[in-house]
């Protein structure tokens, strides 16, 4: 008797451990914000770029690279990328050209990943700008994202609980069964 109680506590504890964890596939720097946003539409530069992703990134040197290019085509970003965490900082020469500006970057997350993407973001005069040549990565828009891929660490976790409780009323209830069997 004790030794079945034993096996299925052991694979209850087992199951838990495993569906606690998030599979390494599953955990990706992905883009979750930016200023400038995705698609934004200033009417002045600002001075950096900020990338915010959803975990954090290696600080290995060279891993990690922003360029933001004018409405010609000019980089107007400049000096080093800085990492900080799940930020990656990029600060910009001032430009007043009115237009699309190109956002490129490549990111290495802690778990090894290499991520790369790109965005537009414009910056508008009186007259606005044409928004019908945006390129937007749709991949890393967290808008973009399954309800499974964004919240499968919670999931995870409700399955293992409602697994365990399952288990623990099944063993209970043979148990008290065979109590009152006797």
């Amino acid at each position: 008797m004790r030794s079945v109680r034993s096996v299925i506590i052991t694979l209850g504890v087992g199951v838990v451990l495993f569906l606690s964890t998030t599979p390494p596939a599953l955990a990706h720097a992905e883009l979750i914000a930016s200023t400038p946003a995705v698609s934004s539409q200033l009417s002045i530069l600002p001075t950096k770029i900020v990338l915010l992703f959803g975990e954090d990134l290696s600080d290995l040197g060279g891993a990690n690279a922003v360029i933001v290019t004018d409405p010609s085509g000019d980089e107007i970003s400049n000096g080093q990328s800085k990492v900080s965490g799940s930020s990656l900082t990029r600060e910009l020469n001032s430009s007043t050209a009115v237009g699309t500006y190109h956002v490129d970057f490549r990111v290495l997350s802690e778990d090894g990943h290499p991520i790369a993407g790109q965005f537009d973001f414009f910056l508008v005069g009186n007259e606005g700008v044409d928004t019908s040549t945006v390129v937007v990565d749709s991949e890393l828009l967290p808008a973009q994202q399954s309800f499974l891929a964004i919240h499968i660490k919670h999931l995870s976790i409700v399955l293992t609980v409602m697994l365990s409780v399952g288990i623990w009323l099944l063993v209970e209830s043979r148990a008290r069964h065979r109590r009152s069997s006797m």
